[in-house]
């Protein structure tokens, strides 16, 4: 979670890029779903997928140019028009379902010698994109059957074969955390995206929390039970977890 004011925007995208950027393998992957939310009264404005998190904010808040009609750059100018802070949330992936975007197509054509007009392989990253395809027509859906209709800047909901699988727990522990994120949430990182860009002890400790919270999602675990599985599974998280104890990291105060 983070807000930013309007002339905040840019350093908001580098600090998005610092932690979902398709150039490396450190954080997370640039794919995943955003939010954008009213900072005073917590309501949820839009929810939306991207390929390339970054780009995809700087071309909402008029930074890349793009056709109006396919941002939300008029509807985030009207909001500080009368707003001072925008609230703005992230739902992230491992690097692991890092897709093949526009800036790192390069990168990859070099290591897998593909010439330029060749298709590439994008298994890994094909199954990230339909995860968020997934994700994001549950979270539309699950927010409409609460509130009744779509959230506000949305114009259609999400994927129609995703959207039988929303339900009310989808809606009260995800689509209400990306506005309302709370001590005893354990889905919302400790830590604004501001301060994970500029602390890596921080990121390094969500990096370790993100394999917990996809077995609560995925597994339908407690956070408890995602602990001590997780310390089964992999013999090195156990030094990682005394470390985010230690530090009573769990404890900070997220300040948004």
């Amino acid at each position: 979670m983070d807000s930013y004011k309007a002339d905040e925007a840019e350093s908001m995208s580098q600090n998005i890029d610092e932690i979902c950027s398709p150039m490396d393998t450190v954080g997370w992957a640039s794919a995943g779903i955003y939010s954008f939310w009213d900072y005073y009264t917590k309501d949820v404005l839009y929810i939306g997928l991207a390929s390339d998190l970054c780009v995809r904010f700087r071309q909402h808040n008029g930074l890349l140019p793009i056709d109006e009609n396919a941002c939300k750059v008029r509807q985030i100018q009207d909001y500080f028009s009368g707003h001072e802070r925008l609230g703005y949330s992230i739902l992230v992936q491992s690097p692991m379902s890092q897709p093949i975007v526009h800036r790192n197509e390069s990168l990859y054509r070099k290591f897998l010698d593909c010439p330029k007009g060749m298709p590439i392989p994008n298994y890994a990253g094909e199954e990230g994109l339909e995860h968020i395809r997934q994700a994001e027509g549950q979270l539309i859906e699950s927010y409409k059957q609460v509130v009744g209709e779509i959230p506000p800047w949305n114009k259609i909901g999400g994927d129609v074969f995703s959207r039988r699988y929303a339900s009310e727990s989808n809606y009260l522990y995800v689509v209400r955390a990306f506005s309302s994120g709370t001590a005893d949430n354990y889905l919302v990182s400790r830590s604004t995206i501001r301060e994970l860009a500029e602390n890596a002890t921080y990121e390094w400790f969500e990096v370790q929390l993100h394999g917990l919270r996809m077995m609560m999602l995925t597994m339908r675990m407690s956070f408890e039970e995602a602990v001590s599985t997780q310390k089964k599974l992999n013999p090195y998280f156990e030094a990682e977890w005394d470390r985010i104890v230690s530090t009573e990291y769990l404890k900070k105060r997220l300040v948004v």
